[in-house]
């Protein structure tokens, strides 16, 4: 593999992804990365979340490119990839990019202080709107609408079977605490208080009892003391159901989490609400309370237009560093080479 395609490819692989599954997968011809969804690792519903993660990942690769001075050059897609990509003619050897390197999920409860006027202006400047995706940045205001909404969002979802089991089955109960893992979230990454553990310990099972009830309701209250600890948060919103929306959104949230960690401020995905616009609940009354759940989410969001869908919401504020991040896969086990030498044969 040339040099500076595994240099981009190396940032490429520290992207955020849901649970951090890393569900993608890198083929190199050459110059040339196709950039495709690698399906045992993905567990999102409709895939939404494995492209957004893919998206996040192709950002990573393309601001690394930007710093050797590559050329970037989009190509027809290759067979399987959802975006291929020529990186060309690196001029410089890279310098460090601390804002990639320190970018982390603080699932931290924060400390709440007010977004002033002139942080808001300087991330919805450092964030230019793309094609497809676009960025609104909302301040405490919003939190406060958002708490018993997420709250209501958390227990839905783990009242699901399908959605509790792929959720907890990305959490490593089978390691220590704090062991580094590959893949996956140990427990010291989710930031969780002793009874809050005891709570997700008791939803591993299915909820058929008033002690798995109440678990979930710990849970839910978490979830709502997290978003209503937070200073302000970001919505990206797209138009249409094309699969490179869902790209478009993960390099938009990429590039928004490089501004807020510039910044020293934290940032946390909160995606339940997302997934259950994706996947609606299987519950069978429980569709109607998905349906009016998220109907409220979006009245709390009037400006944005009736046509378009939110894809990403996420919390953001100011709060201690994560205790623990978890580790990634080696680039060997999420890329693969073409033999290009053989290709006249």
């Amino acid at each position: 593999m040339l040099p500076h395609i595994e240099r981009i490819l190396d940032a490429a692989r520290t992207a955020p992804s849901q649970e951090n599954l890393q569900p993608w997968r890198f083929v190199v011809s050459g110059d040339e990365v196709s950039f495709g969804i690698d399906h045992e690792r993905n567990t999102s519903p409709d895939q939404a979340m494995a492209r957004v993660a893919l998206g996040a990942a192709i950002e990573c690769a393309c601001v690394s490119a930007a710093r050797v001075g590559a050329t970037v050059r989009v190509q027809a897609p290759r067979d399987g990839a959802l975006v291929t990509m020529s990186f060309t003619d690196p001029k410089r050897l890279p310098d460090p990019d601390l804002a990639r390197t320190r970018r982390a999920t603080n699932r931290r409860v924060y400390d709440g202080r007010a977004l002033d006027d002139a942080t808001l202006r300087a991330l919805r400047d450092a964030v230019p709107q793309r094609d497809l995706a676009q960025t609104q940045w909302y301040g405490r205001e919003r939190v406060r609408a958002l708490g018993p909404l997420v709250e209501q969002a958390e227990e839905l979802f783990y009242l699901d079977d399908g959605l509790r089991e792929r959720a907890l089955s990305a959490i490593r109960f089978d390691v220590k605490d704090r062991e580094l893992v590959s893949r996956g979230l140990p427990l010291a990454c989710l930031e969780l208080q002793a009874a809050e553990r005891a709570a997700l310990v008791g939803i591993r099972k299915p909820v058929v009892s008033g002690v798995n009830a109440s678990a979930v309701k710990t849970m839910a209250a978490r979830a709502r003391k997290q978003m209503e600890s937070a200073s302000g948060v970001l919505v990206i919103t797209v138009k249409g159901e094309d699969p490179m929306t869902d790209v478009d959104v993960g390099r938009t949230m990429q590039r928004a989490w490089m501004a807020l960690t510039q910044r020293g401020l934290a940032a946390h995905p909160m995606t339940k609400l997302i997934t259950l616009g994706i996947a609606p609940s299987s519950a069978g009354t429980e569709n109607d309370l998905v349906k009016a759940l998220l109907d409220a989410f979006r009245r709390t969001f009037p400006n944005v237009p009736d046509d378009t869908r939110i894809a990403m919401l996420m919390r953001i504020g100011w709060a201690e560093a994560p205790s623990f991040r978890p580790g990634r896969y080696e680039l060997a086990e999420s890329c693969s080479e073409v033999d290009t030498s053989a290709s006249g044969s």
